[in-house]
This record gives C-alpha cells, structure tokens and sequence, in this order.
C-alpha cells in the first residue's frame, strides 16, 4: 500500500503544472537529479544544463518525417538535426545568408560539393548533406554538441586553432540558440589562446635574440623553441 501511494504522489506531481519548471542536471557523481530549483548548486564553465526550451520548435509537416528517417538513417540526434534546421533557416529551402550559405541547412558551396550536391536550393539533397554533414562532425568531436554546432558555424579550422569554441560573438550566440531549442542552456569555458610560436634567432653577428617574431629580413640561424 505505501508503493502504490509513492507512486500516485510521483504521478500527481508529474500532471501538475510544477513539472513544466524542472531541471533536469547532472551531479559531480555523474547522476542525473531533478529539481525545481538551482539554489546550491555550482554553475561550472563548460557544463550543460537541460532545461524546458521556451521556443517553438514546430517542424513542417513536409520536412517531419524526412528529417526522422534522415537522423535514423545516419545515427544522428533528431532534435539535433531540427534545431540546426530552425537555426539555419527556419526551414526555409530558398534562405540565403550573407556569407553566400543556401538552403534548409545553409550549406557553403564547399560542403555541398563535399557530399555531392551541386543544387543547394534542392531542399532533400541539401538536408540530407546537412545531416551528414552534422554527423561527421558529431563524431569527430565525440559527440559534444557545443564543438559540433561551432564546428558547423565556423569550421574545422576555428575549433582547431583556439582548441574548442572559438571566440566568435556570432559563433557562440549560434550555439545558444541551438541548444536553447534542444531544450538546453550551456556555460562557455574561458577560450585558450592559439598557440604561439617562440624563435631563437641568431644574428650573422653572433647575437641570440628570443622572439616569437621573425624579422622581415633573415641573414643567420633560426630555432623554433616549442
């Protein structure tokens, strides 16, 4: 009798309007906890919190069911693929973005002819190269959704030279609001600086100068230090 009744006080609480404001998180332990509330809790950099998205994330039924069997089909998060396509171009297939992106998953020329679409504005080849595309840089990143969509905004090359996501206002909004439409909230880490280079420059004259700038003119020796 006392099972029952706990499980009558969870169902009661679950049909209440209190369930729409819970937290979804995970402990130091790696526990997942529900609360209604973040009091004690620590905000740490580069965590992710699950939270109750307050946008909309209506899907055009056109788009519904490709976008199913597409993520089914290539092992990708659905609600993944549907937030970048929110994102990208509130599913829009003729969208066009400043930078010269096209389609439902603004693909840049290069990404498209990656996967080999040559029309972008075709919304079924420009999805399905989206989601390839999601997917390739899902598990390249081992699945961390924040590298994966600054990867997606930015490129391989930013995540790679600043060693995670890079500090782009742009880039991070970006990401904010993908999650945000996953349903989620995420800290950003304090951004390393790209690596620098220090030269031990030898002059013809015999002077030893350590600098991590090369002159324009070299007449001695070089030694890269690190």
């Amino acid at each position: 009798m006392k099972r029952k009744a706990t499980v009558f006080l969870i169902a009661c609480l679950c049909g209440s309007s209190l369930f729409a404001a819970l937290i979804i998180r995970q402990d130091k332990n790696g526990h997942i906890v529900l609360t209604n509330t973040i009091d004690g809790a620590v905000e740490k950099k580069g965590a992710i919190r699950f939270l109750p998205s307050s946008q909309s994330m209506t899907v055009p039924t056109i788009y519904k069911n490709q976008i199913q069997a597409l993520s089914e089909k290539h092992d990708v998060r659905e609600d993944l693929v549907i937030a970048v396509a929110k994102a990208e171009s509130s599913f829009n297939p003729f969208a066009v973005s400043p930078k010269g992106a096209v389609g439902l998953m603004q693909l840049m020329k290069g990404t498209a002819l990656q996967y080999g679409v040559f029309n972008r504005y075709n919304a079924n080849e420009n999805l399905e190269a989206g989601v390839k595309h999601l997917r390739y840089l899902f598990q390249k990143y081992n699945r961390n959704i924040p590298l994966t969509l600054a990867a997606y905004n930015a490129g391989e090359e930013a995540v790679s030279k600043y060693n995670g996501v890079p500090p782009y206002p742009e880039t991070k909004q970006y990401i904010r609001r993908v999650m945000s439409l996953m349903g989620m909230s995420y800290t950003f880490s304090p951004t390393p600086r790209a690596r620098m280079k220090i030269y031990k420059y030898t002059t013809a004259e015999g002077k030893t100068i350590i600098t991590d700038t090369l002159p324009a003119e070299i007449s001695g020796t070089i030694e890269i230090l690190n």
